[in-house]
């Protein structure tokens, strides 16, 4: 299940009737963007799954056409019309009809895919079950057509007072057989009253206006935008897949899916460029005990322990935080072949240049530059042995302390794509005892692919409208050092110092807290424990002279901020 972030803006025109959807990602881009992406799900995907892609009605006609293309014609399924809100108010007044609805179109991989039939409950008042039933001392009833049925199961019913006669007749018991003396045997179906409800259970068409939207369902609000209801997904969810099975959304924002996959008994991943939905994910994912079960469970003897509704009361299942990308080296443009223009390239990611004067003190291979005067190497993928079979790991780093002898000692640091590198920043001992400091500066290898047609930085939102116009990123993750000061200021904080090194698109630094776009608050901080995201401050929400409000701020509060390009500081209580 994927749902891309589709007419964030509420529409495309303007106030004049311009066409204004993002001024990011105009539509035909978009539309490109999400087919390289169906294509490696269409790859992803098991020979018994399906896709749902989740769009409203100005994408998901163009989509469609992809869609065709991609998985073929004949593995389309359905279009699901879901029906998130009721119309009221102002939008009865709307143009051309109010819009309430958004689409979820339907592939399967091959035509064996796993379906289960969807059961649809839904509750009417007793004066339409009067309408709409008969009724007798037991309750309301709608009758089957008369047929053929074992007489065992005839006596059954017999006995609860569930059959009719057609044409007037009566049923004879005789001799242990029911019989007629005139027409057919039926049998009733009762409706179970609810209150002053009656329940319904039906199979569900492509129709689904029985799940209300975020509005209704408030209880679940994350306070992050486009989020959808869990009823939603549990049903995708429960249709298309078994215990067990996996589960991926690949625009995850605020983790409904993978929250439902876990309640349900499958395997999820989750994956996001924005800084604002992993936390909000990690924090879903770790609180998931106190939201709602989805299902009765029940134990091995037979006996309800869990009610749909009440708390799943279940911690989550062991679960990691990934920054990870996997990319084919084997179609690097030409910058692989330059040795010179990758060096200077990946250099200048890190606001680096090369330093020859300084650099030769060190002696050591494929240092180009220094940072603070410590050397910086730029590790060799134009060399086909590192590139196909050597990675950054310990023994790799090892070997340069060995090569070094003792002379070397304090900070290294070495720039490499994400994918060649298995470790992280490492402190190793010289011969001499004295700690040497790897630091792994990585970088997505993808920006050697875009940088020829446009090396565009995608920003991290620096407010809440903005949270899914990060449609794509090639750059804005390259592990630069945030630093930030934060202190107390009446019911509130106070941002006194911040610092990142990141460049904007004129290629000068950010001043101020210009270069800041969220701070992350948690209220309960513990160092040592994972961070556990309670509000979201963005950096529109910061006044001029650093101070935020804080709503229920207590003694333990720990914060993390988020730079313009991804890049986060450390935990630190406040």
């Amino acid at each position: 299940y994927i749902d891309p972030p589709f007419a964030t803006k509420s529409d495309f025109g303007g106030s004049n009737g311009e066409r204004s959807y993002s001024d990011k990602v105009a539509t035909a881009e978009f539309i490109e963007a999400l087919r390289e992406r169906l294509i490696y799900l269409r790859e992803l995907l098991a020979d018994d799954g399906s896709i749902y892609v989740h769009l409203d009605l100005r994408m998901t006609h163009y989509v469609k056409i992809v869609m065709d293309e991609v998985f073929g014609r004949n593995c389309f399924r359905n279009e699901v019309t879901w029906r998130r809100q009721i119309v009221r108010g102002r939008k009865v007044e709307a143009r051309y009809m109010p819009n309430s609805a958004d689409f979820l179109t339907l592939y399967s991989r091959t035509e064996n895919a796993i379906w289960n039939a969807i059961k649809k409950i839904t509750y009417i008042s007793l004066e339409e079950a009067d309408a709409k039933y008969m009724k007798d001392a037991q309750g309301y009833f709608r009758t089957s057509d008369p047929g053929t049925y074992s007489n065992q199961s005839l006596i059954k019913l017999y006995n609860e007072g569930r059959l009719y006669v057609t044409k007037g007749g009566e049923v004879i018991f005789q001799n242990g057989v029911l019989k007629t003396t005139k027409g057919s045997i039926g049998i009733k179906y009762y409706r179970e009253k609810v209150g002053n409800k009656v329940k319904e259970e039906t199979v569900a068409d492509n129709i689904w206006d029985d799940i209300p939207g975020m509005g209704i369902v408030s209880s679940e609000y994350l306070g992050y935008p486009t989020q959808k209801p869990e009823a939603l997904l549990e049903r995708v969810v429960l249709a298309s897949s078994n215990p067990g099975d996996l589960v991926m959304d690949c625009f995850a924002g605020s983790g409904t899916t993978a929250a439902v996959a876990e309640k349900l008994g499958r395997r999820w991943i989750a994956c996001d460029f924005g800084k604002h939905a992993i936390y909000t994910m990690q924090k879903r994912m770790l609180r998931i005990g106190e939201s709602k079960a989805l299902q009765d469970e029940e134990d091995q003897y037979g006996k309800t322990v869990v009610k749909k509704g009440s708390p799943y009361g279940k911690p989550p299942k062991p679960f990691c935080v990934v920054s990870a990308g996997a990319y084919d080296f084997s179609h690097v443009m030409d910058l692989r072949k330059n040795r010179e223009t990758y060096t200077d390239f990946v250099l200048g990611l890190f606001q680096l240049s090369r330093d020859e004067d300084r650099i030769q003190k060190f002696r050591l291979a494929n240092i180009h530059a220094t940072k603070d005067g410590d050397p910086v190497e730029v590790y060799p993928v134009w060399d086909d042995e590192y590139l196909k079979n050597v990675r950054v790991d310990e023994d790799y780093l090892r070997g340069i302390v060995q090569q070094a002898g003792g002379s070397l000692r304090g900070n290294y640091y070495i720039i490499a794509p994400e994918t060649c590198s298995n470790v992280g920043d490492t402190t190793i001992q010289n011969p001499g005892g004295k700690e040497v400091n790897f630091n792994i500066l990585t970088f997505p290898y993808k920006v050697l692919e875009d940088v020829s047609r446009n090396l565009v930085l995608q920003e991290q939102p620096g407010s809440q409208s903005q949270v899914n116009e990060l449609i794509t990123s090639t750059a804005f993750y390259f592990n630069e050092d945030v630093e930030i000061t934060v202190e107390r200021a009446g019911k509130g904080l106070r941002v006194s110092s911040f610092n990142s090194r990141i460049l904007d698109g004129q290629g000068d630094r950010y001043k101020g807290l210009s270069g800041l776009a969220m701070i992350l608050i948690d209220l309960d901080y513990e160092p040592g424990k994972p961070f556990d995201m309670d509000a979201t401050v963005f950096a529109n929400d910061i006044s001029g002279d650093g101070t935020f409000a804080v709503d229920g701020l207590t003694s333990s509060i720990g914060i993390i901020a988020i730079d313009r390009h991804g890049n986060e500081s450390k935990p630190q209580r406040v």
